[in-house]
């Protein structure tokens, strides 16, 4: 089977071209209309893609973990475990 791009390229033309015209002419109608960004949304936008960025582990740390749990080394008091267990029960309660 053989395809055509050049007929495929020219179809895909026109119909972005007819597009064009037809966003060009609802621009028209819609010309008293505006819509403004503010500074806040931007910042908001800004902030949104720098988490999404962000990897979900801190590998480093989990790495520094491991490290410290294969030398015998990491050490947690009682005091941390219960607190870490209450904390977690009440983010589960608050879901």
């Amino acid at each position: 089977m053989r395809v055509d791009l050049n007929n495929l390229l020219a179809r895909e033309g026109s119909s972005v071209q007819s597009a064009a015209r037809g966003n060009q002419s609802a621009a028209n109608n819609n010309a008293g209309n505006s819509t403004a960004v503010t500074s806040e949304q931007l910042s908001a936008a800004s902030l949104s893609r720098t988490v999404t960025a962000l990897p979900e582990v801190r590998q480093e740390k989990v790495a520094a973990l491991a490290q410290q749990l294969r030398n015998g080394e990491y050490r947690v008091t009682a005091q941390q475990t219960a607190d870490a267990m209450v904390s977690q029960m009440r983010e589960r309660q608050a879901a």
